[in-house]
Parts: C-alpha cells; structure tokens; sequence
C-alpha cells in the first residue's frame, strides 16, 4: 500500500533593515518554528491519543475484542479484500450497459491543399466554420465471453480475500492467547517463586535461632540464606519476563504502551474448550473445511480456472450494440435531431501471438495455484497431527508435574521436621526446597504448553476465534 507523507512548510517572515522592526521580528520567526514543530509532531501525538487504554486487569476477552477492532494485520487484510471487491465491481461493470453525454461545440478553418486536394474553381482554404454535436450514447456488450470470464475470476480472488480476513482473525487470536499466556506464565512463576522465598525466610528464621541457642552450625543459617538470595534473584527475573509480556501484549492490541495492568483470566488455558482429539482423520476433514486459508487458496485455483477460460475464449467473436440519440448542427440553437443504432461484430484472426501468450500465462498461474493449494494442504494436515501430539503430551507433562509438585512440598514439611528435631543439618532442607523449586516450575510450564498446543490445536482445526470468549 501507498505510503502518503505529511509535509509541513515552513515560511519565515522576511527580514527588513528598518531599526524599529528588529525587536518584534524575533518571536515572529520563534512562534513560527514552534508552530512547525507542533504540526509536524500533531500526527504522532493524535495516533498516540487515540491508542485505547488498559484496564486494571485485562480478561482476555477484552484482549481479543482490541486486537481484533485494532490489529493492523487485519486492516490490512480488509483493505485488500476491499481492493478485490472493487477490482470485481469494474470487471462486472463491463458486462453492463454504459450510458454517457457526449458534447462538443467546434469553430474551425481547413486547407484544401494541406489535405492534398487542388481544385482550382474551388478557394485552397475553407471556413471559419462552426459545428455541434451533443448526445446521449448506449454501449453494451451482448456476447462477450472473455469479460464474463474476467468477471468470475475477478468474483472468486474477491471470496479468496474475504478468508484471508477470516484467515487474519484466527492468526490474531492465536497470538492474542498466546501472549496472554506467555504473561500467565511469567506471573504464576513470580508468585510461585515468592512463596517460595518467603518459605526461605521462615525456614532462616528458624535456622538463625538454632544456631543462637547453639543447637545448629553458622554454616546451616549461612546455606539457608543462600537458598533465600537464590530464590529472590529467580523471582526478579520473572517479575522483569512478567512486564516485558505484558509490554509486548499491549504492542500487539495497538494500546497504550504500558505494564500498568494485570492478566489473571485461565480462560487462556483452554480448559473448558471443546477440541476433538481422538479421531485424527477427522480432525484433518474438519480442519480443511474450518481453514480459511485453506478455502482461500481453493478460490484461488478457481479465480485462476476463470482466468484460463477467459484468455482461451478470446478467440470467440464479440457482439457489441451502440446507440445514440441527440442533437447536431452548428450551434446550441441551429440543429436538427440525429441518431445512431449499430451493431458490432469481431472476431480475432491473427493477434500475432497475443492470446496465446495470454493463455500459456494463464496455465502457468494455475498451476502455481493448484501447487499452493497442496502445499496449504499439507500444513493443514501438519499442523493439526502436530497440535494434536502436542495436546496429548502436554496432558501427560500436567499430570506428571502436577504429582511430582505435591511429593516435592511433603518432602520440604518431612525434612523441615527432621532439621527441627535436630536429626540432621539443612542439607536436606535446601535440597528439597530445589527440588520443590524445579517441581513447581515444570508444573507451570507444563500448564503453559498444554494451553499453547490447545490454541495451536484451535487454529490448526480453525476454530481459534469461536473458541475462546468474547
């Protein structure tokens, strides 16, 4: 698409050797330059403005409802398909019937001799003289096989870009969920790690007063704060990874840029979405007849298909009908009422190669469109057997973690009572709080990439919009 500058010139007030004027000139040529400066900065500032604010906490339905009415992917997906319905209309347009007013008034003089005629009882120039002629003229096709053509082919790109705006929502959506989730993350892991550290502090704490009433060794209180500053750099860590998300989700809604929010929806999870998993073949027939990009390369191979057609019956005779009706003579006032009715017909003999050329053309685009439409089926079938591994491994690494998770805290409450009863030293302790810390992270990650291969499951079967919430 055309990129269109805003240019702002800037003219200073012209400088005069009058003494009285040089102390007023001065703020002239200031307010001038200020002025400049805030047209030129008017149009970022306005873009700015009008970005949507944030709330407080963002549900993901309210994520997916902005990026979708924002997203620049899908304006620009709409405005191609508006290029491609007004590419139709003209196409349509020369099948109907063209009605116009054609008008000229001419004053004019001629050489009888420039135009090769040398007839000495006549004079060699003639005129002035005056002529007019306006009327109303009729065009229409009446058998014209190759516009009709033209026009199907144009009417199937036009389907083909009304699904790649659907196909443009679903893209969207998954990286609406997927950033949010990415978030999610971040946010489950701070909070996990600052339990954990807190757990950390009471368990110094504890430490700390053995070793005052000389029960445990400096080096136990020495190795649990350890284990303290460990946790609190892995929880700073996350709580940086948890705004530079929430940064980059406020990019793609086209929002104010900021981290001033919070996301806490487990809608993003998919847990309550409906995703068929068992039948594979299945999945792959629901996928290819959900996909839009998949019915947009088919449109493509139709629109190609058209095209073919079109250039191929350029050899067919055309019939074409002309009528006009109006007024002609030397002036608006001195006239008489003419009209015409005709009829064409024309039929190609020797274009010197001209429809041939069209037509291997014509063969090339459509074998180009039937080899994108395999190759968008094979990603279809790809990606749903892919999504769908992915779902049943992610529902095992849920299952597991989730288990290790709960044998990790009994490990930290058991050693945690055998360092109280004196029966050994911390090293066990710090050990299963590692161990805990480790658990409770697969687990998160676990979560995460279950509801990553959902949404990826929901795009791939092309549903990703219908899914989740609005």
């Amino acid at each position: 698409m055309p990129q269109f500058a805003q240019k702002t010139n800037v003219r200073f007030a012209p400088q005069t050797s009058h003494k009285n004027c040089s102390r007023h000139r001065t703020p002239g040529v200031k307010f001038r330059v200020l002025q400049a400066i805030c047209l030129l900065l008017s149009p970022t500032f306005v873009a700015a403005q009008g970005r949507p604010e944030l709330p407080a906490e963002l549900t993901l339905p309210q994520a997916l409802r902005m990026a979708l009415s924002n997203s620049t992917l899908l304006r620009t997906s709409q405005a191609r398909s508006d290029e491609a319905a007004g590419q139709t209309e003209q196409s349509r347009a020369q099948l109907l019937p063209q009605l116009g007013l054609v008008a000229r008034q001419t004053y004019y003089t001629a050489n009888l001799i420039g135009l090769g005629l040398d007839i000495p009882t006549l004079p060699s120039q003639i005129g002035p003289a005056a002529g007019m002629d306006a009327r109303v003229v009729l065009r229409e096709n009446l058998f014209n096989i190759t516009q009709l053509r033209a026009w199907q082919s144009a009417r199937s790109r036009e389907r083909s870009s009304r699904f790649l705006v659907n196909n443009a929502r679903e893209l969207i959506t998954l990286i609406v969920v997927t950033t949010y989730l990415d978030a999610l993350r971040a946010k489950a892991s701070r909070d996990s790690l600052l339990k954990q550290t807190q757990l950390a502090q009471d368990l110094y704490r504890t430490t700390r007063d053995r070793v005052n009433q000389g029960v445990s060794a400096e080096l136990d209180a020495n190795r649990e704060m350890q284990q303290v500053n460990t946790l609190t750099q892995q929880r700073q860590e996350f709580e940086q990874r948890y705004v530079a998300a929430k940064l980059e989700l406020a990019s793609i809604l086209q929002a104010h840029i900021s981290a001033d929010f919070e996301v806490s929806d487990a809608a993003a999870y998919g847990d309550m979405l409906n995703l068929a998993t068992s039948d594979r073949n299945a999945a792959i027939q629901a996928a290819l007849i959900s996909r839009a990009d998949y019915i947009s390369a088919e449109a493509n191979v139709q629109a190609a298909q058209s095209s073919l057609k079109s250039a191929q019956s350029a050899r067919l005779p055309t019939l074409r009908v002309l009528l006009s009706d109006g007024q002609s003579g030397s002036t608006p006032t001195h006239n008489v009422n003419t009209y015409t009715f005709a009829g064409e017909a024309e039929l190609p003999i020797f274009t010197s190669g001209l429809i041939r050329g069209e037509t291997k053309e014509a063969e090339g685009a459509l074998r180009e469109a039937k080899s994108a439409l395999d190759e968008t089926r094979s990603n279809v079938e790809k990606d749903v057997l892919t999504a769908l591994s992915g779902v049943e491994w992610a529902l095992k690494e849920v299952e597991t973690s989730t288990g290790n998770a709960t044998l990790s805290r009994q490990e930290v409450e058991l050693t945690r009572a055998r360092f109280t009863q004196g029966i050994s030293d911390n090293t066990e302790l710090i050990n299963a709080q590692t161990r805990l810390s480790q658990a409770e992270d697969a687990r998160i990650r676990a979560r995460y990439t279950l509801g990553l291969a959902r949404a990826e499951l929901a795009r791939a079967t092309g549903v990703a919009e219908a899914s989740y919430p609005k």
